[in-house]
Order: C-alpha cells, then structure tokens, then sequence
C-alpha cells in the first residue's frame, strides 16, 4: 500500500484514507479475478482504478463516494438506490423531478454514493449459462441489465459510472441496471481467447441461396447483414437457444445459436443494428419440412457494426396502423364473434403502469396496453418498471380484443423483440421469479387467443380479490378462472390448433396465436356481490314511480288508503337486464346462522337468496353448502318500503311527503341455474357416485348442475419452466429436430374451496349419526333460550321445531360418513318419531330442510351414541309436555342430505291441500297446510296502542327481524282460476320472508283457517306457521300472475252454490234497477264530508283543503237464474251511468256545493232523505231509471261479504194471483270491471 500511496503524496488525509479503501477493495475483490499470467499488480490495478474513476469524475477524487462489493450491495442495500459518478445533484435533481411529474404515484430513486467494479460475465463460471450478464468479484456476482452491450466487454474488468440498484423480496436477490456504458479499468483479456478469423464475408441474398440449394450441412460460412428479428431466448428440455434473422433488401435467413458460450449474444443484437457472423453451420429443421437454417458452432463469433442506426418507431397513438380483414366465426349456439386480424408493427413508448406482472401486462403511455405472456418470462421483468422506456418491434396491434382491457393492446409474440431504451428512474416494486406464473402455463397449455387470455386474467384478478384466501387458495385461483374461461367460452370458439415455435418464429407469411383475435369476445362481466347489491339499492329507487304503484282508483283514494297502497312495493329486473355486457356472479353458498337463509358470499358481500327446485333437479340441499358456484340466469328483487303521509294523489310529486324508506334486496333463482366452479365435499362424493351409476368410466367432477362435466387440468400441473405449447422436446441441433406438443400430465383435481378438502381427514374421528326423514317443518320465529355461555341468562333467540322419523338407533363412525349411501345398519331399530329443536345458529339449517327428505345428523368427536337420544322435556312434577321425544341440536352437529330411496314402509308426507279445498271443504281441520300462486299482497296498518311485546327482549333481538310488519297475501288456486284465499301473516316475530311477491308459488304449512262473520273463508298465521317458495317461474319470466280469464256465472247457481263455486267470475245478465247512489266529496285526511274548499268536521276541527270525489252505487242484476246485488266503486260508477267525461267532472262539481248526496230506491222511484225535490236529486232519479243504465251489462265480478239472517217474505204477482215467498239474502257482488264492446 506505501508503494501504492507514493503516487499520491500531496493529496489530503482525507483523499488518503479514501485511496487506502479504494487499495484494499482493490486487493479482496478484484485483483483474485485476473489471470496471474497477465502479470499485474496489485499496484497497477489500483492505479488504473483510480485513474478511470478520476476520468469519469473529472479532476478531484470523489472522497464522498464508498467503496462497495457485490456481496454487500446484495446483503446490505435493502432499498432501490441510484448512484453516478458522472451526474451533478442538479443533473440528479432535474432527471428526478421530470420523472415524480411524469408518474406522480411512484417517488424517484434515492441517490447514494457507491463506486462499483467489477468484471462483466455471462454466467458460465458460476455453473448457468442463461444469457444474463453479471457483474462479478471475488465475492459474488449480481445479475445485470444494460442499454447497450458489447462482445468485447465479455471477461474484462469494469467500472461502473451510472447505474440503479433494484433488490428484491428474497434474501440476497437484487440486480443491476447499467445506465452508461462501462469504462474498461485495463485493456488486457482475463483469460486467454484464440478468437478467430473471419472467413469470406457472405451477403444475406448469397445466403438464403445457399439454403435453397442441396448442400451438405455442416457447411460453415460467414454472413454480414442487418437484424430484422430477435426472437427471445428458449428452454426447451433443459435447453437454451435462441433465433434472429438477417435481412438485406429483400432476401432473409435464419440465424440460431444454441451454443451455451454464446447465449449471452441475446444482449449483444437488437432490431437495426448492422453484424457479421462467423462459422456459422446449415441444418435442416424437421420440424419445418426440412428447411435449412443456419446455426451457430463453437468457434462462430459476432461482430458488430458499430455505425448501424437504429430504426424508427412509432410515437403516435397508433390511429392509422390497424388495416385488418374481417372474419365471421359463427358459433352454434352463441352471437356471432367477430374476428380480425392484428397488424405487425413497432413501437416507442414508457411503462406507466404494471397492470400484472405475473401475467405479463403493462400499461404504455397511460392508454396502451402490452402483452409479453406469448413470450418467455424475464427475471426481474426485464427492467419493465414504471417509467421505462422501451422500444418494440414486431408486435402485434390489437383494437379492442376485450373490453376488460386497453382499447389499443400490443402482443409480443415468439418472433417480436422488447427492448430498454432508458431505465426507469423510480422506485417501483418488480417481480423476482423468472419462471413462468400459473396463467401463462395455462395460455401454454390450452393455446389460447389473446381475447381469451386477456378475459381470463379480468377472471383471475377478480377471483383473486374477492375469493382468496377465505374460499379459494391462491395456488387453486387459476384452475378457477380457466373453470370460467371454459364455461363462457363455447366449444366451438376454443382455439385447439398444434402450435409449431419454429414455424412461429421464421416462417413467411407470419402465424402465430396472436395473428388473429376476436373483438371485445369474451364480453361476460365478473360482478362481486357488492357491486350487484349496491346496484340493486341504486335501482330500486330510480326506478320508483309513485303513480305506477297506485290503481286505477288512486284519484278516490283517502289519504290514509294511498298512504298504505305505498308502504310496499317490488321491482323486479333480470340478471341480464343489468347490463350492456353479459355477466356472472361468482361466490359460495352459504347458510346464514343469523338469518335463516341462503347466502351468495364473496369477500365483499353476502346476498341473501331464494333458490327453487325445477322438474329437472331437486331443491336446494345441504350439499350445496360450500360450493363455488357462478350464477348466469336469475332475478333480481328489491323491495320497498316506505312510511309517507301524502294528503292527496295529487301531491306524489313532491318526495318530501316521504319520511322514511329502505328496501331489501336478494336473488331468485332455480337449481338448474347454478353452475357448480368447485364442488364442496359432500357434493363431490354425490357427483362422483352419479358418475359411477351412469357412465361405465370415471369422469372427472366440476360441472354445470344440468351439463355435461368437463373440468380444467390445474394450471400447476406442470414443472416445466418455460416452453412454449406444441414446441419440440429436443432442442434445435444440426440434426433434424423432431416435433412433438408439450402436454403436461394433468395433476389429480384437488379441492379449490376449504370447504372442499379431503374425504379423509388427516386426523380420523369418531362421530356417531342418527338415520332421519323429515315428515314437517315449523317456521323460523323468536323463543326463548340460554344466552352463549350463560345457562340461567334468558335471551329471545331464533329457532325452529322439526317433526321427524328416526329410520333407526345412532351408530358408530370411525370416520366422518358425510352423506355416503346408508348401510344396513343404519336402518336397524325400528322407526320412532321426534322433533327436533333449532336454536341460535342451528337455525341455517332451515332453508335445506324438506319434508319428505332423508337426512343423517352426525356428531362429531364422540363415540357415546347416547348424544343423539331423544328425551322427553318433563316440567315441575315430572309431567311430560311434549307427546314425542325431543332432542336438541348442537352448533357443532352437521346435517346431510341423502339421495338414496329407503324403503322403510312407513306414511309419506301428508299432501298439501289446494286452495279450491281449504275453501269449500265442510270436512277441512283447523290447521290446514295448502299451495297456491300469490295474487296480491297488501300491508296492514301498523295497530294503534299496541307494543310490541316485551321491550327488553326484543330490544336485543337480530336486526333482520322485523317489528309490527303484518301483510296479506291473497293466494290463488293454481289450477282452477277465481278461487282466491286471505292469508293474514305476521311477520315481526321472526326474520323476513322473502319473494312473497305477486306470481310467487308457495307452499304454506300450519295455518289457522277461519270463517269471517259474512261466511268467508281466510287464514291467519299462527306461531309455527311457515310459509315456502317453491316456484318463480311467473316471476322470472315478468310476466306476473297468469291472468286466465274467470269462468262465466249464472246468478242462480253461483247463489246456491257458493261454497263450491270461485270468487271471481263474469256475469252477463240484465240491470232491473239501481237500488242506491251515493256520491260524495271526502276529506283526504280524516274522511269527512268535505263542501267546497273546507272539511265539515269540527270537534275536533280539520283544517285540511285537499278532498277526492268518491261515488259507490249498488244495483240489481238478474240474468234469467237469479238475481245478484252488484255493488260498484268510485272507478265504475261512471261508466254504469254512461256518463261521458264532461258531464261525470260536472256532475261532480254539482255534488261538491253540497258536499254528499244519496238517492236510493223507494217503490218505483228513487228518493232522498234530505230533499227529495231537488233538482240534482231529480235528475240522478230520471239518470237511474233511463234505459241506458237499466240495460245487457256484462260484468266482471267478485263475491262480497254476504248479509246472514232469515230469509224475507216477498210478494209475487203471477197475473191476477197474488203469491208471499221466502225469498234467502241476495247474491252480493262487487264489481271489478264492466265489458264494453
């Protein structure tokens, strides 16, 4: 070090010490890596150091910069860093703003003065010969990208002016991006390199004679052109190479080089540039029908040119570039795809955004997108951070090829190049594998088209946000997403073409995967379940018209009947309605533990659904729970409910009459409109024993539940690192090459959900089961129980009771049998009934349970079958309140839905009664279960005075039950029309009920039947009342209740027969008179006689000034069978008159002076109590009793509550005998609609 320091004798100490650690660095790391036959120094190395540092820095020593090793920058750098010798902190600060103003998400890189040397090599000593260039000292080396590069750089000793430091997530992982070019510290070689002389140069045009001609191979020549292709480098079969094309006019050959000495050249060639090549050989491709090509061999050198230019580059955005042809694909069962072909061209541009690394896309100039995934990943990513810029060649234009990505989207294929034009001066995360993700395997494997790809990744982000890691491990994301590229994408739009990388890379005209795309195809939009519930809750009220929710009558309604005419409503829209694009909802179905009912769950929403069976499958099960499904066709309901004090149908424009509102929002659906993406266990083993009974071979699971199964191999089947589908297993050598396609071996399915792992557990535990088919189901309400943890604490709590019939005694498992075919001995002990109770969360069992169904309850982690006995519940002195035994469940107990028919002899189910029976039945009991077709469905007024029951229970119970909600639902007779039944439900004392909406089928099971004082027939809910949906076809299709028109009536028979006969009906018969008129003008807020422009109460006063003309008329009509009283509302009175819309207006303004008026027969003629001789009076009795209201009447018409008592005593004139007859109470009628010609 004195000999070495001598040479600096007038310098400062403190340019001293910096020149002894610059000496000592010298000495540790760099002088082992020179040859000892080159004889120099330690000395001599120094000062050439210094020497080249002091160049690049200019006249001082950069005291302020250290000294750094390979090994401590990969060990100690943590963080991003730049560092130069040649910048000012103004040059550094002006880069560093240009940059932050360019991408203002992303901070530039820090500066930290570092002095780094060390020799350039690509790989070979440390054992890898990939093609990476690494900087190397006797410490280590690090892997390293540059701008530009040089064959003769290879093996010397460098220092590195200007360069960034990018380290990466695993230890000791970091690489090198070399801004400046590197000085050269000594100009001798390492190592010894022969070199090698230049044969007779050959012209590109000479060449691609020579390949046309029958020569023998094995020729070597040497040939000078210019690069019009770099293909990227290859592993095929532990094998690199990679390919590049020469050109000259119009002449062009292939150029291979499989050489591992030589794979570094990848970086030494670029698009443009000018070279010569030595020693290289003629092979024949097998492959290619036996096409020559050139290759390299062991003594083949490059020599660059070193005046070639670079060629131009589009900046533009690329407007006038994309001429395609059109080409139709029809599918057979889906849209027309269009199909166009992309266009060849190159490109200048800067990373602005990664848009996914893994799979290889990125975002240019903020509107371009660039797809590397038909190209081999790159450690690293290549150095494409935001804020580089690049330079790309041969790449693919696109427009449009899926709405899920950039309009414009540049695909980099097998024969495009991308090259670094200047490194990004950010700091930005990158990626450190350099192996190939799950979705670029899968693009290998299924050969995918740049449409389909780009969907799949829209698919796998989505799945990857809102199903992992809760449902969906990350490994099993892609199996997925290819699950949903396969069940969109129709069979006939699948590309399955053998992919041939040779041809791929050098043939003319080009072909490749990405030489034709389909536009925006596919176009299925993935929805989460947020996005679809916070479209529903934005819907249900944009879509809101007040008047639409009115009847015809809403212009005679008080404020009090329009008020409760709008305290519910449905909206109801497709799932394919929502939308321009198709779309899916993806999630798992679940049970909810707090609502009773079954959930589509992601992991941003849970959705609440009513799933229904069809004749095709069977309802919805405890299989079911846990399964990946995707959703295409259902129902959208939102429901409305809203408290409003309007005064008037006058005043529904103005929203401040609504004081309060919300709705509810949940899907209708049908089993045959899921789809199953991942099976959870117990479907798993129902589908593979459905496989075993039908079809001679297995087939492996995941299906539509209606279609035929066809699952994706796992993308991770394969531990190939990068090889391109359909490539040859052997590499290119001078040998013909052999074809063959790359298939990995598809890897046995495994579960993707949690939910469905493993039949056998890794621990085996014993459980017992109780055989159990369901005979009936008490609906979901609160009771009383134990609150968690505390069991004297009393808390109201949901729950529910089952009746059922145990097939036999709980058995022993040694493993969990889930829902396997039952064994003979499950049947062993003869049958019994229990209930069984439901209590906290034990209620999400409710939506699986059917009547009817076989069910096995397990009991896990025990052994003691006595878990599963039933005991009767016995009270203060030892009586027994329940007739059967009644058993408990357990959170912790699991229920199973079993296919298999048992033949156990004992009674069915009780069939459910229709509602023509429950009407007209004399023998019907008072608690009768029947279905029907919801009609109409009306909220009653909240009861004045009443609370609801206790207030310091119910003040804790579950939000999703409802306080004083009470509805009536009218509920058809679905096969016989007219035959319509009240049911009274009350639904505050359990959680809601949903799709009771108009067109809905339901099954409703233990309710009150009960006689009206008048004779009619209705139902009220009782306690254990449960009400279920089994069908929405009406309501899916919007089509609503099937209107069929009702039968037509004699008066005589429908008077005697009423019991047996519908409510609703036509009448066609003959008006004998009008018994009574009355026509008034009411107040809209308390009902009072309204006069003029004041209401007529005044204890207490109203000071109201809105009122609505309300007219009701009752007449006699007789059709020749009898006679009916038919009463007719405000709507109708009009047209019974035959008043024309003037004169009915005037009619009424008449009537408003007076406030009221009533005409009613008396005799022959109609009168008034209060003054008969009016003139208005007068003139209603002259309208009543003209031919024109007293004429054929065709009316439709609906029964009324009938008057009771003893029949009256009539006198009948038969010509001059005069008869007294009993005649019984008349028909009464309310008419809904007069027919007009």
């Amino acid at each position: 070090m004195e000999e070495f320091l001598k040479h600096f004798k007038n310098h400062s100490r403190a340019d001293q010490r910096w020149l002894c650690e610059v000496f000592e660095c010298v000495r540790q790391q760099l002088y082992p890596l020179l040859d000892s036959s080159l004889g120099v120094s330690v000395v001599r190395l120094s000062l050439a150091v210094v020497s080249k540092v002091q160049r690049a820095v200019g006249s001082d020593l950069p005291v302020s910069y250290r000294c750094v090793s390979v090994s401590q920058l990969k060990r100690e750098q943590r963080t991003a860093c730049f560092s130069s010798l040649s910048w000012s902190s103004a040059h550094y600060r002006d880069s560093a703003r240009g940059a932050e103003l360019m991408l203002p998400e992303h901070k530039p890189l820090p500066r930290d003065n570092l002095l780094l040397i060390g020799s350039l090599c690509d790989g070979r000593a440390s054992g890898s010969s990939d093609g990476v260039w690494r900087v190397r000292d006797a410490g280590g080396s690090v892997s390293c990208t540059m701008l530009t590069s040089s064959c003769l750089w290879l093996g010397r000793l460098m220092l590195f002016p200007t360069w960034n430091y990018i380290p990466q997530n695993a230890p000791d992982a970091g690489y090198l991006e070399l801004i400046d070019a590197p000085v050269c510290v000594t100009l001798e070689a390492m190592a010894f390199d022969p070199g090698g002389t230049l044969s007779e140069v050959m012209s590109v045009t000479r060449a691609a004679e020579l390949l046309r001609q029958r020569c023998e191979d094995q020729v070597c020549v040497c040939v000078s052109g210019q690069v019009s292709v770099v293909c990227p480098l290859l592993l095929i079969a532990g094998k690199r190479f990679f390919c590049l094309i020469l050109s000259d006019g119009g002449s062009s050959v292939p150029v291979f080089i499989t050489e591992a000495k030589h794979q570094y050249w990848r970086q030494c060639v670029c698009v443009g540039r000018s070279v010569w090549m030595s020693s290289l050989r003629v092979c024949s491709l097998q492959g290619l029908e036996g096409r020559r090509v050139l290759s390299d061999s062991c003594q083949s050198r490059l020599h660059p040119h070193e005046s070639s230019e670079q060629p131009d580059t589009h900046t533009d955005t690329l407007t006038h570039t994309h001429t395609h042809t059109h080409t139709p694909l029809l599918p057979s069962s889906a849209p027309s795809v269009r199909v166009k072909r992309s266009t060849l061209i190159s490109f200048k541009g800067t990373v602005t955004k990664i848009l996914n690394a893994e799979a290889g896309l990125y975002e240019i100039d903020r509107q371009v997108g660039l797809c590397l995934a038909y190209q081999p990943a790159q450690k690293w990513g290549g150095g494409l951070r935001p804020g580089a810029e690049i330079q790309l060649h041969n790449v693919h234009f696109t427009y449009n090829a899926s709405p899920f990505a950039p309009r414009v989207v540049l695909c980099a294929c097998l024969r495009s190049s991308v090259q670094i034009s200047a490194f990004s001066r950010l700091r930005s995360e990158v990626e450190a594998s350099g192996s190939h993700g799950p979705l670029q395997r899968l693009l290998l494997e299924r050969n995918l088209g740049a449409s389909q790809y780009l969907w799949l990744c829209y698919c796998y982000s989505a799945v990857s946000e809102r199903l992992c890691p809760r449902w969906v491990r990350a490994e099993r994301v892609c199996v997925v997403a290819a699950r949903l590229l396969e069940f969109v994408c129709e069979a006939e739009q699948k590309t399955q073409k053998k992919r041939n990388i040779y041809r791929e890379m050098i043939q003319e005209p080009h072909q490749c995967p990405v030489t034709t795309y389909c536009v925006c195809w596919p176009s299925v939009a993935l929805w989460s379940v947020r996005q679809v519930c916070e479209w529903m809750r934005r819907e249900v009220w944009v879509s809101l018209s007040l008047p639409s929710l009115l009847p015809p009558s809403a212009g005679h309604m008080t404020s009090l009947e329009l008020n409760a005419s709008l305290s519910w409503s449905t909206h109801s829209a497709p799932l394919t309605h929502t939308h321009l694009d198709p779309l899916l909802l993806l999630g798992v179905l679940e049970l909810d533990s707090t609502r009773a009912t079954l959930q589509l769950r992601d992991q941003t929403h849970a959705l609440d659904c009513v799933c229904v069976q069809t004749g095709q499958s069977g309802a919805i099960d405890t299989a079911w729970q846990g399964c990946l499904v995707c959703v295409r066709q259902c129902t959208l309901v939102m429901e409305r409910f809203m408290k409003t004090n309007f005064p008037s149908w006058k005043h529904l424009d103005q929203p401040s009459y609504i004081t309060h509102k919300h709705c509810r929002v949940y899907l209708q659906l049908r089993v045959d409109d899921l789809t199953i993406i991942s099976p959870s266990a117990a479907m798993s083993r129902r589908l593979s024993e459905r496989r075993e009974e039908s079809a001679p071979r297995p087939r492996r699971p995941l299906t539509p539940a209606a279609a035929p199964e066809r699952p994706l191999t796992p993308a991770a089947a394969t531990e190939r690192p990068l090889t391109p589908a359909a490539a040859p297993e052997r590499p290119l050598t001078p040998a013909a090459a052999t074809e063959r396609p790359l298939t990995p071996a598809a890897a046995p399915e495994r579960p993707l959900t949690p939910a469905a792992a493993p039949e056998q557990p890794l621990t085996p535990a014993a459980c017992v089961s109780l055989l159990l088919r369901l005979e009936s189901k008490q609906g979901v309400r609160l009771q009383n129980g134990s609150g968690a943890g505390h069991t004297h604490t009393h808390t109201l709590q949901l729950g529910f009771v089952c009746r059922a019939v145990c097939l036999g005694d709980a058995q022993r498992w040694e493993n969990d049998p889930r829902n396997c075919r039952t064994q003979e001995r499950e049947r062993d002990g003869g049958s019994r009934k229990i209930e069984l109770h439901f209590m906290g969360s034990c209620v999400r069992w409710f939506p699986v349970l059917h009547p009817g169904c076989v069910y096995r309850l397990i009991a896990p982690n025990t052994a003691d079958v006595s878990v599963l006995k039933a005991t009767g519940v016995s009270a203060r002195g030892g009586v027994t309140q329940l007739v059967s035994p009644a058993l408990l469940l357990q959170p912790q107990w699991r229920l199973h839905t079993l296919t298999d028919t048992l033949t156990d002899g004992q009674a069915g189910v009780p069939a459910l009664m229709s509602v023509s029976e429950v009407l007209h039945s004399s023998s019907a009991p008072e608690i009768v279960s029947f279905y029907g077709v919801v009609s109409q469905r009306i909220t009653l007024q909240e009861e004045g005075g009443t609370k609801p029951k206790i207030q310091s229970l119910t003040a804790a119970k579950d939000p999703g039950v409802v306080e004083d909600l009470r509805v009536r639902v009218s509920v058809q007779d679905s096969a016989r029309a007219g035959h319509v039944i009240h049911v009274y439900l009350d639904l505050s004392s359990g959680p809601y009920t949903h799709g009771l909406i108009p067109g809905a089928a339901l099954q409703i099971h233990h309710v009150q039947r009960k006689v009206s004082r008048a004779g009619n027939v209705y139902c009220r809910s009782l306690p254990i009342s449960c009400v279920s949906v089994t069908d929405l076809s009406s309501v899916c299709s919007g089509s609503g209740v099937p209107q069929a028109p009702p039968p037509m009536m004699l008066l005589g028979e429908w008077a005697s027969a009423r019991t047996q006969q519908g409510v609703m009906g036509q009448v066609k018969g003959h008006v004998v008179r009008v018994l009574s008129l009355r026509l008034q003008w009411t107040c809209s807020l308390c009902g009072s006689i309204f006069k003029q422009t004041s209401c007529g109460r005044t204890h207490p006063p109203c000071d109201s000034t809105s009122a609505v003309f309300q007219a009701e008329a009752k007449v006699a009509v007789e059709d020749g069978s009898g006679e009916a009283h038919v009463w007719f509302s405000s709507e109708t009175v009009c047209d019974l008159l035959m008043l024309s819309a003037g004169q009915w207006e005037g009619l009424q303004r008449h009537i408003r002076v007076k406030g009221h008026v009533k005409v009613y027969t008396r005799g022959y003629n109609m009168t008034c109590d209060e003054d008969p001789d009016e003139s208005l009076v007068q003139y209603l009795n002259c309208l009543c009793s003209s031919t024109a209201v007293c004429r054929q009447i065709h009316l439709t018409c609906r029964i009324r509550a009938q008057r009771t008592g003893k029949p009256q005593l009539r006198k009948v004139h038969r010509g001059q005998t005069e008869f007294i007859c009993k005649f019984a109470p008349a028909l009464q009628l309310q008419c809904q609609h007069i027919h007009t010609r």
